[in-house]
C-alpha cells in the first residue's frame, strides 16, 4: 500500500511540475522584437486639448485653419493627441481667451491682441496706424520675426504657437461715402480697439470699440456709422447684410494680428516626442496656410458682398492718402512715449517693426490683392 501511494505522489508532483512548466512558457515565450524595430506603446488615452476661439463656426479660421491644424496634429502623433474647438466664444469669451489659456479654462486659445489693450505693448506696436503692410503674408511674415526678434516678456506665460496676421483693413460704410479726410470727421466708427481707435481719433471720428462679434447688432442698430476691418468680415461675420455700401481702402489705417498659444503647464506635461511633434507639424502648417490667408478670405468676402449688391470701392488721392497719414503721425509718437514709460526702448522697438515692414514689403509688393478681383 506504501508503494502505491508513493507512486500516485510521484504522479501527482510529476503533474504540478508539468503545469508549472507550461505556465512559466506561456508567460514568458512572447515572441521578441525584431531587431530594429521600436515596440509599440500600450494603448493609452489620447492628450485632448480644448481650444478656444471667437469665430464662427462657418469662419475659415475654424473650417479650413482649425480643422486642418487638429487634423494634422492628430494624424502626426498617431492619435496620440486630440484637439477639440470651441468656436463663437463658447468656452471662452473672444476679450478674455488669452487669460483664459493662462488660467488654464482653455489648453490653447486663438483671438486678437488688441481685444486686451495694454496686455501686449510690444506687439501692439504692429498695429499703429501709419506703418503700412501691403497685404497679409506682409503682416504674418513680419510679426513673426518681430517676436523671435524682440522676444517680448509679455508672451511668456503660455506656449506661443504662432501668430498671423490680417494685413490692410478697410473703411466699410453703410450710407456715407469717405472720400476725402473731412467726411470721416463727426463719424463714429467701429474698431476692435488697440492703436487703430487713436488713429481714428486723430481723424476726427469718434471710435466704437467693441469685439467683431458684437458689430452686426452694432451696425444694425444705428450705434455705428460704419467700420474699420478686413472686406472678409462682410462675409464672414455677415456684416454686408448691415454695411459695406462704400468701401474706402485704407492699407495705412489697420493691421490685426491674431494669436495661437497653448497654456504653459499643459505644454510642459507634453511628452518630449510630442512637443517635437506639435512644434515641426504646427510650423509646416503655418508656413503652409497661414500667410496670406486674409488676402484670400477677403477675396472671397469681397467678392460675396458684391454679389449680393453694388458695392463702391474708393481709392484715396495720392495727395489725400498723405492728409490722413500725417493727421494719424501722433499716434505713433505717443506710443513711443507709452512704451518708454513701461521701461521699455520705445524708439529701437518701433524702428525694429518699422525696418521688418519694410522688408517683407519689397519682398510681397502687392498692396490690398483682393481688390478687382
Amino acid at each position: 500500500m506504501f508503494s502505491r501511494l508513493f507512486k500516485k505522489s510521484k504522479i501527482i508532483t510529476l503533474l504540478l511540475v508539468l503545469m508549472l512548466t507550461t505556465l512559466i512558457i506561456v508567460g514568458c515565450g512572447k515572441p521578441a522584437a525584431t531587431p530594429g524595430e521600436t515596440p509599440k506603446p500600450a494603448d493609452t488615452k489620447p492628450v485632448e486639448l480644448r481650444l478656444a476661439h471667437f469665430f464662427p463656426a462657418t469662419h475659415p479660421v475654424e473650417t479650413e485653419i482649425i480643422t486642418g491644424w487638429a487634423k494634422a496634429i492628430a494624424e502626426a502623433t498617431d492619435g496620440r493627441v486630440k484637439i477639440t474647438s470651441y468656436p463663437a466664444g463658447t468656452l471662452v469669451p473672444a476679450a478674455e481667451i488669452y487669460e483664459g489659456v493662462v488660467q488654464g479654462v482653455a489648453d490653447i486659445g486663438i483671438s486678437v491682441y488688441a481685444y486686451t489693450r495694454g496686455r501686449f505693448p510690444v506687439i501692439e506696436t504692429f498695429l499703429l496706424p501709419g506703418i503700412n503692410f501691403n497685404n497679409s503674408k506682409v503682416s504674418s511674415f513680419a510679426a513673426m520675426e518681430g517676436i523671435k526678434k524682440l522676444n517680448p516678456q509679455e508672451i511668456q506665460d503660455v506656449k506661443h504657437l504662432w501668430t498671423w496676421g490680417s494685413g490692410p483693413g478697410d473703411l466699410m460704410m453703410k450710407t456715407t461715402p469717405v472720400r476725402k479726410l473731412e467726411d470721416i470727421r463727426g463719424l463714429e466708427i467701429g474698431a476692435t480697439a488697440g492703436p487703430r481707435a487713436d488713429g481714428l481719433k486723430m481723424l476726427g471720428a469718434t471710435p466704437v470699440i467693441l469685439p467683431m462679434g458684437e458689430w452686426y447688432e452694432a451696425l444694425s442698430r444705428g450705434i455705428m456709422h460704419g467700420g474699420v476691418a478686413p472686406v472678409e468680415t462682410m462675409q464672414g461675420f455677415r456684416l454686408g447684410e448691415v454695411t459695406g455700401d462704400y468701401i474706402t481702402l485704407t492699407p495705412f489705417l489697420y493691421n490685426q494680428l491674431f494669436f495661437s498659444v497653448m497654456n504653459l503647464d499643459k505644454w510642459n506635461s507634453l511628452s518630449p516626442d510630442i512637443q517635437k511633434i506639435i512644434t515641426e507639424t504646427t510650423e509646416k502648417f503655418y508656413a503652409e496656410n497661414l500667410p496670406g490667408l486674409w488676402d484670400k478670405i477677403n477675396e472671397r468676402g469681397l467678392k460675396w458682398a458684391k454679389d449680393q449688391k453694388p458695392r463702391e470701392v474708393i481709392t484715396l488721392s495720392k495727395e489725400e492718402n498723405a492728409r490722413w497719414i500725417e493727421a494719424i503721425q501722433p499716434v505713433q509718437n505717443d506710443y513711443v512715449e507709452f512704451l518708454n514709460s513701461r521701461g521699455l526702448p520705445g524708439e529701437e522697438i518701433l524702428k525694429t517693426v518699422k525696418e521688418i515692414a519694410e522688408k517683407y514689403n519689397k519682398q510681397y509688393p502687392d498692396v490690398a490683392p483682393y481688390v478687382g478681383k
